[in-house]
């Protein structure tokens, strides 16, 4: 029985795979306990992207600075995530800038997300706004499109 399940699984994974939703659906979903910051540029360049993320009181994560952001979790088919440990955070407050150096994203502002609201959110790199489904970050590029 066991080797029945594993195989229905392992096909299930194959064809989510397959038919292109896998490395969306699986791979930068946020395990539990977890949020993700989902983030697209139109030049496709991430390197030395990185995520400042602070609690309230401007108090930066363990191992997190201004010269040291924390680096992708990893990339999919939007661009790059970060998958945090929500309970870092007082109350939910996902506190975070998107930077490469002192050159900062979204209009250089500091950004905030309810965590417990929303587990993952996504942004498009030029854009300040915030959105809560892929679906809606997709939208917003195809009417303000990569120059």
């Amino acid at each position: 029985m066991k080797r029945i399940s594993s195989f229905l699984k392992a096909t299930v994974a194959a064809a989510a795979l397959a038919s292109g939703i896998g490395a969306l659906a699986q791979g930068s979903a946020p395990p539990a306990g977890y949020v993700s910051i989902h983030y697209n540029r139109c030049d496709n360049n991430y390197d030395g992207w990185g995520v400042h993320l602070w609690k309230d009181g401007g108090i930066p994560l363990p191992g997190i600075e201004w010269q040291k952001p924390m680096m992708p979790t990893g990339k999919d088919d939007f661009g790059v995530y970060w998958h945090t440990k929500l309970d870092d955070y007082v109350n939910g407050r996902v506190n975070y800038i998107i930077h490469k150096g002192d050159t900062k994203d979204q209009g250089g502002r500091d950004m905030a997300f309810d965590g417990k609201a929303h587990k993952q959110i996504w942004v498009n790199n030029g854009d300040r706004a915030i959105y809560t489904s892929l679906a809606d970050a997709k939208k917003a590029r195809e009417a303000k499109p990569c120059k």
